[in-house]
């Protein structure tokens, strides 16, 4: 098998099983059923639906969130009153641990996360849509009232982000698999601080590399990615935008002329690389350059040492430098006979107040990467577990590992983590932070 169909072959693994979308998929009717159960005598809802990263069908199986929108007929940002009544309506029927958040309900449902947000309904079920899809009419309506209105361009994100589902879908499944690459290999590099938008930032600009790939007649997800990856090398040159939803003079002066640019495809408002965000992408392109190296050392040699490729940058010690707690006392063991199909983690008191986002991405990109490696070598299902657990272990700590002693349960934080997407073996990650 060539690099290039290696590569897209790992890409399309990403993606989430049938199992796990019908999983989600009954999440979103249980939440659908209680929501308009609950509170539809009371507000006109005009339909309930998954949009996000799932919506969209970019997620990553090991990091799937759904994002749920509410569209309402009546109701207008930056609905106070509804959303009060959706986290009463949350804590009590769904999850009493929910947070509200300054845009979203977050809660924890069958093991997914779960965001639920409020949005304003511009398509009429039974109107004169001129044969538009309804993502097309809700992306244009709500675009002429911003119009009018532009300084609540950012209270509108949830009611346009259904035409970034409509977005995805004009995309070939190959498009999706350079965007689940670009994805993967963030959840790969440490950057701190550097959370919001990163999924949507990394999905776009993979959407633009493979725009750009087969502008040239090529479907090749090695070009691909190396496109991709030389993105982040220029990102004070970045000038990307879409006319899917709106003109480029809708775009208003000010955001066109910003740099670095990239806007999101339904709403012209939103440039989701402002001062800080672009600072952390910038960030990254030292890392870009060394996967870049790595890529070139893959094709001079042969093969594909994906866990080599993808080894998380910087190293596990190196990252944790500045943080006020270090990760120490590890306990690293493998079970077979697990039901899970997503990845868990338990944080006990030890871990409060403790950024805990860049360990879990590189545990469940790593844990992924080893999985694949092994997969691709055709090591027995026994070994593979095996060979994860010792490789995972000097990733984290290299030197003599002594035999495992001492409970999970007993340290501040564990994670379980699928043998891949379709495994009935778990490998499980404790550690205390001190």
């Amino acid at each position: 098998m060539s690099l290039s169909s290696s590569l897209r072959y790992f890409a399309d693994t990403l993606a989430p099983s049938h199992g796990l979308v019908l999983k989600a998929n009954k999440c979103v009717e249980q939440i659908r059923q209680v929501v308009s159960r609950e509170l539809g005598d009371r507000y006109s809802i005009a339909r309930i639906r998954p949009l996000g990263s799932f919506g969209k069908k970019t997620s990553l199986w090991f990091n799937m969130d759904i994002d749920v929108l509410v569209y309402l007929n009546d109701e207008m940002p930056p609905f106070d009153k509804f959303r009060e009544e959706l986290d009463d309506l949350v804590t009590l029927h769904l999850d009493e641990d929910c947070k509200r958040g300054s845009g979203a309900i977050t809660f924890h449902l069958d093991g997914f996360k779960i965001d639920l947000l409020p949005a304003r309904n511009y398509f009429q079920q039974h109107g004169g849509n001129g044969g538009k899809s309804r993502e097309e009419v809700q992306v244009s309506n709500a675009l002429e009232y911003l119009k009018q209105n532009p300084q609540l361009g950012d209270a509108f994100s949830t009611t346009l982000s259904e035409g970034a589902v409509k977005f995805e879908q004009l995309r070939s499944s190959f498009s999706h698999s350079v965007s689940r690459l670009a994805k993967f290999w963030s959840s790969t590099i440490g950057v701190p601080g550097f959370s919001y938008g990163r999924s949507s930032i990394m999905e776009y600009l993979g959407a633009r590399a493979a725009e750009e790939e087969e502008a040239e007649g090529r479907q090749d997800i090695v070009l691909g990615f190396r496109r991709f990856l030389r993105m982040l090398l220029r990102v004070d040159e970045l000038a990307v935008y879409w006319t899917a939803f709106y003109r480029v003079e809708d775009i208003p002066e000010a955001i066109l002329k910003q740099r670095p640019l990239l806007v999101d495809p339904s709403n012209p408002y939103n440039n989701f690389l402002d001062d800080e965000r672009a600072g952390y992408l910038a960030h990254m392109g030292a890392f870009a350059e060394v996967t870049l190296s790595r890529l070139d050392i893959t094709e001079k040699k042969g093969g594909f040492p994906i866990d080599d490729l993808f080894e998380p940058q910087p190293l596990w010690p190196a990252i944790f430098v500045s943080s006020p707690k270090l990760p120490g006392n590890f306990l690293v063991t493998s079970e077979s006979g697990s039901q899970k199909l997503l990845p868990e983690v338990e944080r006990r008191p030890g871990a409060k107040g403790v950024d805990t986002s860049i360990a879990k991405g590189y545990i469940f990109s790593f844990v992924d990467a080893l999985t694949a490696a092994a997969k691709f070598t055709r090591e027995e299902k026994v070994s593979v577990a095996n060979n994860v657990q010792a490789l995972l272990q000097q990733f984290i700590s290299p030197g003599f590992w002594p035999p495992p002693s001492g409970r999970h349960e007993d340290r501040d934080m564990t994670f379980t983590v699928p043998i891949g997407r379709e495994s009935n073996e778990v490998i499980i990650i404790s550690f205390d932070w001190t």
